[in-house]
């Protein structure tokens, strides 16, 4: 197992996928695959702050917009990966909701 202080050295560029699913359901209550057990916010911040590569583009995916909880942390997760990606001279995030949650009376963004 690779330790956190190592993670993405001598690497040029990553592109990071984060899948809101793959927090415990403490964080994100309400996403369509919970994931009892899953990591918590601070273990995905810790990944992120430990990354030694630079981050080139991102995503977040499957959060669910309509829950409180879990739309907070997704900003809170867009903003750090923001944050990591700002040194770069050009970058890129991506937000997308779940695609199950597109009811009729559910405006997506």
């Amino acid at each position: 197992m690779i330790s956190l202080e190592k993670l993405g050295e001598g690497v040029k560029g990553v592109y990071i996928s984060v899948d809101v699913d793959c927090l415990d359901p403490t964080f994100a209550p309400r996403v369509s695959h919970i994931e009892p057990g899953g990591l918590s916010f601070h273990d995905v911040l810790n990944i992120l702050h430990n990354l030694q590569a630079d981050v080139v583009a991102a995503d977040v995916v499957e959060f669910n917009p309509m829950d409180e909880m879990t739309a907070m942390v997704t900003a809170k997760l867009v903003r750090e990966l923001t944050a990591k990606m700002s040194k770069m001279k050009d970058w890129c995030v991506c937000v997308v909701p779940s695609l199950e949650l597109n009811h009729q009376n559910t405006k997506m963004f």
